[in-house]
């Protein structure tokens, strides 16, 4: 696939995550992209936040194309958008405007070679302590107690209080629901 112009969103803070516009990369599948040396793959079911994972840190992405009308970030986001020096022109095609607006935009230049191998090797890694983000998205009387309880430590490893209000009842509502499955589930062996 030809590279494609995108806008990207870290989710793992918020709706305040670092966010790029720049020419991304696929994989021959479609299902990883590639953008300043990072690979992110698709969430095989996508969030409410985000869509796309990166391999290497697990950090949650929004990867969307880029508006028409310039408005690419979420209506309660706020920040800076990084956007690659190589991806102005095409950009300003794209929302009909002859220079960027300077209050919104940060020009930097992406390492858009990404190292594939590197990649692949890191995919096909088989490590029993990684931690599959599909499980978050799954019922919790689908889960087995390991999953169960690899979930309930990556919840407990987030940060509650970097979450809106809508968040952060999510947050507590899912480890409720995930220590009462549990609590099910053991009581049933004993």
């Amino acid at each position: 696939m030809k590279p494609k112009l995108m806008y990207i969103e870290n989710k793992n803070p918020g709706h305040n995550g670092e966010a790029w516009i720049c020419f991304i990369e696929f994989s021959k599948s479609g299902q990883t992209i590639y953008f300043d040396n990072k690979a992110l793959k698709k969430l095989k079911t996508s969030g409410i936040n985000s869509n796309h994972y990166d391999i290497e840190t697990g950090q949650e992405y929004w990867i969307s194309g880029v508006k028409k009308d310039g408005n690419d970030r979420h209506k309660f986001g706020r920040g800076i958008i990084k956007i690659d020096k190589n991806a102005i022109a095409e950009y300003l095609k794209i929302i009909n405007q002859i220079d960027l607006p300077k209050n919104k935009f940060e020009i930097v230049e992406l390492d858009n070679f990404p190292n594939k191998e590197r990649i692949t090797e890191i995919e096909n890694e088989k490590l029993e302590t990684a931690f599959d983000y599909d499980t978050k998205y799954k019922n919790p009387s689908d889960l087995t107690v390991s999953e169960i309880e690899a979930l309930i430590l990556y919840y407990e490893d987030s940060d509650p209080s970097e979450m809106f209000k809508k968040g952060r009842k999510y947050y507590f509502e899912t480890i409720e629901n995930l220590q009462t499955e549990l609590e099910k589930r053991l009581l049933k062996t004993v």
